[in-house]
């Protein structure tokens, strides 16, 4: 279950929707496909300090060449849209050191 003394409104990010109301494999499919760089992400797993919804897995996609991240979010009563957003400096860094594999 997710920390819910972290915020979960996507609306706190400034992120762009890619694609919306898919299942979330679809969009991990969709991530997979266009990030060479993915990482699966535990379910209270938090960017920018709003704490990611959806369904394990969740991949997060990482664009190292247009500094843009990637992820899924499940809006209650919306369903699971793809999001893509600009990496701010360290952003990236910080995802490859919480969830890598070394």
């Amino acid at each position: 279950m997710a920390d819910m003394g972290k915020p979960h409104c996507i609306k706190r990010i400034p992120a762009r929707t890619l694609v919306k109301d898919i299942p979330p494999a679809e969009a991990n499919e969709y991530i997979r496909a266009r990030a060479k760089e993915n990482y699966e992400m535990p379910p209270d797993y938090a960017i920018r300090d709003v704490v990611v919804l959806g369904k394990p897995p969740m991949v997060v996609g990482v664009m190292n060449r247009k500094q843009k991240i990637l992820f899924p979010f499940t809006r209650p009563c919306f369903g699971t849209a793809v999001m893509e957003m600009d990496a701010l400096p360290g952003e990236i860094e910080k995802i490859r050191a919480d969830l890598g594999e070394g």
